[in-house]
């Protein structure tokens, strides 16, 4: 037995000796923000309440395990915030006895009702249950050497400036570089069909879906860029949707039972394609950009467009983004502009040729990537905490000019000007109710009652400064004015001081 155990022994000794040391390598990195903002008539009116003002905190916590030479990575990156300071969420009281207004009537100075839930906390207590998660995911190497990664799990999705996407969602992406060519493919589901009150019999998961039909809203990607030379790199994309959470069987919407309705099949389905193009370049003396997009959505992206007829309304059209860039020096010279398709109001028409606006877009006006971001005009730019118009460039044309000054490494100033006009007075959708209510009827585009008839949407002039402070730490600054295309709107003002820490 004595030898036995010695030849055991030796053997898982080899054995030992002979296998892979499996090593988990972790990494931690966070984003901490404090941010201070004041508002002045949002929504182009200075009537009581439209002047939004606070200070909020957030933090992006990021894990990231991996073995030690990065075939496999986890990643899960959380947030907690915008916590409103003095929102309340805590337990706060006399611990014998109780406070009192003078009657007998006992209060708390935390708010009992903003304990759980998105931005929970801020107050006495500070014990809310904000805690959520941003991405989720798993991403690892093919195999053999194919020039492949998959990447599975809740994770960004990106397109060019955000035309058509800027957003988190779920689902499956592959990709990878055999210079000078990049390229992916993708699949992300958008939802799992209409929202359900209670579990549907037999459904796997939590409530709110029904997991039984072929309801859901899916999304294909295909992209490829080629890094030809600096002076010119290329890309283009593709994106299918499949929309079967949002259609009918007979004219228009809101006759299918996501319970008990008729199983989805080819007729129910309501398509989109977005087709893009991206050109950029550096030829020393200026860099470039120029981005197209042409998007077709049947009953717009969420499939809920109809007319007053009840017939679904086919929306098709277009984009162009772009910006030239002449560094001079310490400073940065940017001109830029866009233009993109609108409706022409007609409730009755069966098609509209205003651009889409995107799956979830987010767009900070023309050429953001070289020239910086909007913060009024757009999804809000850098300093989000109010959306003063819209996130996408639906039936607006831009022009604009930014100047950008480093004078110091640790010191960067910017100054900008954009003014933007309605493509056509009517894809300003005040007389139909495009966005409210579902199904929605007639005119596909953004809503500004303030404008009516007007030809634009106004001008915006900004000054942004950024200092770092300490290596990860930024001190940033905007103030910046929205004058509308009305002399009946007040102009909007945005204000705001932000301490941002990342690592």
């Amino acid at each position: 037995m004595r030898k036995f155990l010695m030849v055991v022994a030796v053997g898982a000794l080899a054995l030992l000796v002979a296998a892979p040391v499996m090593a988990v390598d972790f990494k931690f990195g966070a984003e901490y923000r404090v941010r201070f903002y004041d508002y002045a008539n949002v929504g182009f009116t200075d009537v009581p309440g439209t002047n939004p003002r606070g200070v909020q905190l957030r933090v992006r916590p990021r894990f990231d395990a991996s073995d030690d030479n990065g075939n496999i990575t986890a990643t899960w990156r959380a947030e907690y915030g915008d916590t409103e300071f003095g929102g309340g969420g805590g337990a706060n009281g006399v611990a014998n006895g109780f406070n009192s207004t003078g009657g007998g009537v006992s209060y708390s100075l935390a708010s009992a009702s903003n304990r759980v839930g998105n931005g929970a906390g801020g107050g006495f207590g500070n014990d809310g249950v904000a805690l959520e998660t941003k991405w989720a995911y798993l991403d690892f190497a093919m195999p053999f050497g194919v020039p492949l990664r998959v990447r599975a799990g809740i994770q960004p999705w990106y397109l060019p400036k955000g035309l058509v996407v800027d957003d988190d969602i779920i689902g499956v992406r592959a990709y990878g570089t055999v210079a000078p060519v990049s390229y992916e493919m993708a699949w992300f589901r958008a939802t799992r069909g209409a929202n359900t009150a209670a579990v549907p019999a037999g459904a796997v998961g939590q409530a709110g879906f029904q997991t039984t039909k072929d309801n859901a809203l899916d999304f294909y990607q295909f992209k490829v860029d080629v890094a030809v030379a600096k002076p010119f790199n290329i890309g283009a994309y593709y994106v299918y949707g499949d929309n079967k959470a949002n259609c009918s069987t007979a004219g228009g919407v809101g006759n299918f039972d996501p319970l008990n309705g008729p199983s989805c099949g080819t007729t129910r389905t309501r398509p989109q394609h977005w087709v893009g193009a991206t050109v950029t370049g550096d030829v020393g003396f200026m860099s470039y950009d120029l981005d197209f997009v042409y998007g077709y959505a049947k009953g717009s992206p969420d499939g809920n467009l109809i007319n007053a007829n009840g017939d679904v309304v086919k929306v098709k059209g277009w984009v162009a983004d772009g910006g030239v860039h002449f560094p001079i020096g310490p400073v940065r010279l940017n001109l830029v502009g866009s233009y993109a398709t609108g409706d022409k109001g007609d409730t009755t028409q069966t098609s509209s040729s205003a651009y889409p606006g995107g799956v979830g877009p987010s767009w900070n006006g023309p050429s953001q990537v070289a020239g910086g971001t909007y913060e009024l005009i757009g999804a809000a730019g850098s300093f989000d905490v109010v959306d003063i118009s819209q996130d996408s460039p639906t039936n607006l044309w831009t022009l604009g000019a930014s100047v950008e000054y480093n004078p110091v490494k640790a010191l960067t100033l910017r100054l900008h000007y954009l003014y933007a006009g309605f493509v056509k007075k009517e894809g300003n959708c005040v007389n139909t109710p495009a966005f409210t209510g579902t199904p929605r009827v007639g005119c596909f585009g953004p809503q500004y009652q303030s404008l009516a008839g007007k030809k634009r949407l106004g001008q915006e002039i900004g000054l942004r400064a950024d200092y770092q402070v300490w290596t990860g730490f930024k001190l940033q600054g905007f103030a910046g004015w929205l004058i509308p295309g009305s002399s009946d709107a007040s102009p909007v003002g945005k204000y705001i001081l932000q301490m941002l820490y990342s690592f």
